[in-house]
């Protein structure tokens, strides 16, 4: 029986061996000189004349030891670079097993992954020229791809660079266990199971059964793998070989077919089942949009077409969602009965009708039960969960205006377009695409900086990405915002994008001038390669939509539950443990009362203060779960109802508003700074300058809004 061990701390050192191989033509040579950054040794493998090229590269602490098989079609063993990478990959030497596929040919060259999969379990499928693939109208969902096959699935650029740094953090957790396959995988042969069984009850018996996975070796040895055959006759085991053979004739007799013939067919079915609805194509026509090219090419038209169209989408997917802003301004002409009909039958107003009616219900239905346990459903569950479900349309819509941009190729003509402009603060056009996905989410906006090819840019955008406003923080602000009277929302929702972006503007010029200073940072440069626009296709529309609001809804099925129901026990015991008679009386009022004193400047009586001490103390660990505290504390059904019912003044909530959007967005944000970095020093820095620069501005906006208001 074959068991799979990792070679770290055998020799008491932090070594991962990697195993590389592909298809010829697939980029294996090039990707495996960007690996190891061409320090390759170069020899022949034991006993052939086939050169053996090995590299090595130091990630996170570990070194990586690259081995670049022989380019191979298949595992037949019918060459001899097939026997060797076949050998290589059984022997146990390898940790991780990469095997590449073109992603401008990915059907055809994922057989051989396929056929890795059944032999080697820690494998990371690798699709390489992913900068090709938009130009050549292919698209590839390869989350999708990732969970149907059990392993991880990156797509790399060597022209770009973009994946390298993600493959190396696989290559690290595949090797530590942590993610993967962790038994190969298993195709079905259809008629020829009962052979293959057979097969393997005689395959038991044999000493190969110690060198390969026994199903594997089954299947082998059924379509007449002659170099295992040979191996068997050479151990003195020609029983076997001769009870194999008997098998083999008979699925020949039977099916008028060989068995290695119905398997390829059954592999290649089982691949067409992988990729279906994985794989899209479209058509590029060249030329056909070049005005488009010529407008964002424009060096001044560009940017302002650019800030334009990232204004007007937002515009849309606002007064879809909330009404706003024309339900302002249609109530300022006079038209408020059309205001008010227009934010009750938005989206966010559909959901909160939707939330309040099962909030009714679940009442009605909890009515007899204990009080703690109706408090926890009503309160904790429906109140604080519900707070922030009531959002989800909007994260919907501003995923799918991030992702019409992405998938029609308007996304780095926008990057293009903003780069001379963004270079004045030190930052590459590379940043646009950052930016703009941590309007949805910082975390994978962070993650997005892999592709940045200047490390000192990369780091400054890392500490400073969190300013921009997440659509977490969307949430707040617009819970905020609506509980204010007249212009006023629209104003503080105005001030909270201008103040987070001006102060990602300030903040990225003052370090890039540090660098500057210090000799660290280069001039700005954009490598970006600009796929043809086109159509935006329904379903990959579709993939990138969902891979964002499915991180929303996971956050609010995990992380924002947990964090609402702690806050709820918080809350609902004293430091007794038993019910607490009053809110202020509780474990979660004495916490916040010790931060409370910080809000002093706000004029805030002593039961406002502890009480948003408390929600902006939640808030560290999930933006979205402030409107829920809110709502749990006042026991109210939305954030709004909580901040009117608790009686804050315009000037304060404007204030409060400013600090939310500045200060840390989450938890999740501040481990995805330290994983990125590697540096504990560059997180506590993030932490130590978002919440000064939001205190500072907090109360600046407080004493300015309190002259104006």
């Amino acid at each position: 029986m074959v068991t799979y061990r990792m070679n770290l701390g055998k020799t008491g050192s932090q070594e991962i061996v990697v195993g590389v191989i592909g298809q010829p033509n697939v980029g294996k040579s090039t990707l495996f000189n960007l690996l190891t950054g061409r320090k390759v040794h170069v020899a022949n493998w034991p006993g052939v004349t086939v050169e053996k090229h090995e590299g090595w590269r130091e990630h996170h602490g570990y070194r990586l030891h690259f081995i670049d098989l022989p380019g191979i079609y298949g595992f037949s063993a019918s060459t001899l670079e097939e026997v060797i990478a076949r050998n290589f990959i059984v022997s146990g030497e390898a940790d991780v097993l990469i095997v590449l596929i073109d992603s401008t040919a990915p059907e055809r060259t994922m057989y051989l992954a396929i056929q890795a999969l059944e032999l080697f379990p820690r494998t990371i499928v690798v699709f390489t020229k992913s900068d090709l693939t938009h130009a050549h109208g292919i698209h590839i969902n390869y989350e999708a791809l990732a969970n149907r096959l059990g392993v991880p699935v990156v797509s790399v650029s060597a022209v770009t660079e973009t994946g390298i740094d993600r493959l190396l953090d696989l290559i690290i957790e595949v090797a530590r266990g942590r993610i993967g396959r962790g038994k190969p995988l298993k195709i079905g042969y259809g008629e020829l199971e009962p052979f293959i069984s057979e097969v393997e009850e005689i395959a038991k018996r044999s000493s190969l059964s110690e060198d390969y996975p026994l199903r594997w070796l089954a299947v082998r040895l059924l379509e007449g793998d002659q170099e295992l055959i040979r191996r068997l006759e050479k151990r003195g085991e020609k029983d076997i070989v001769k009870e194999v053979m008997r098998l083999r004739n008979e699925v020949i007799n039977v099916f008028k077919r060989r068995p290695e013939e119905i398997m390829a067919q059954r592999r290649f079915e089982y691949l067409s089942k992988i990729v279906e609805g994985i794989v899209v194509r479209v058509e590029v026509k060249p030329g056909v949009y070049e005005w488009i090219d010529k407008v964002f090419a424009h060096p001044v038209i560009g940017s302002i077409t650019s800030i334009l169209l990232l204004v007007s989408l937002f515009i849309v997917v606002f007064t879809l969602n909330t009404g706003f802003p024309f339900n302002i301004i249609l109530e300022n002409l006079g038209y408020s009965g059309a205001a008010e009909y227009l934010e009750e039958y938005s989206l966010g107003g559909l959901m909160e009708k939707l939330i309040v009616l099962a909030s009714g219900l679940v009442e009605g239905a909890v009515a007899g039960y204990p009080q703690w346990l109706q408090s926890l459903i009503l309160d904790g569950v429906i109140g604080g969960v519900g707070a922030v479900l009531v959002f989800l349309p909007l994260i919907f819509l501003v995923a799918l205006m991030l992702a019409i941009l992405e998938d029609s190729g308007l996304s780095p003509r926008i990057a293009v377009s903003l780069h001379n402009l963004l270079s004045k603060i030190g930052i590459s056009g590379h940043a646009v695409f950052p930016i703009t996905l941590s309007l949805g989410c910082n975390v994978p906006a962070i993650m997005a900086t892999r592709a940045t090819p200047s490390y000192r840019e990369r780091l400054r955008l890392i500490t400073t990405l969190a300013f921009i406003p997440c659509q977490a923080r969307l949430v707040v602000i617009l819970a905020f915002a609506s509980a204010l009277r007249g212009l006023g929302s629209i104003a503080v929702i105005a001030l909270s994008y201008l103040g987070a972006f001006l102060t990602f503007m300030l903040v990225n010029k003052a370090l890039y001038i540090y660098d500057r200073k210090k000799g660290y940072a280069e001039e700005p440069e954009l490598l970006l390669e600009l796929p043809p626009i086109h159509k935006p296709i329904p379903k990959v529309i579709w993939w990138l939509t969902w891979d964002s609001v499915k991180h929303f809804l996971k956050k609010a099925g995990t992380i924002i539950f947990l964090v609402t129901l702690v806050a709820w026990a918080l809350l609902y015991f004293s430091p007794s443990l038993s019910p607490a008679k009053e809110l202020s009386e509780s474990i979660g009022a004495g916490i916040a009362k010790l931060f409370a004193p910080l809000l002093i400047p706000l004029n805030m009586n002593d039961t406002q203060a502890w009480m948003m001490a408390y929600a902006l103390i939640v808030g560290f660990l999930a933006k979205e779960a402030v409107v829920g505290t809110l709502a749990l504390l006042a026991g109210t059904n939305t954030a709004t109802d909580a901040i009117k019912t608790l009686g804050y003044s315009d000037p304060q909530i404007a204030a409060l508003t400013m600090f939310i959007v500045l200060y840390v967005p989450c938890a999740a944000t501040l481990a995805v700074v330290y994983s990125e970095s590697r540096s504990f020093k560059t997180t506590l820095l993030t932490i130590a300058l978002m919440l000064s620069i939001a205190y500072m501005v907090m109360i600046a906006t407080y004493v300015i809004a309190s002259l104006f208001i």
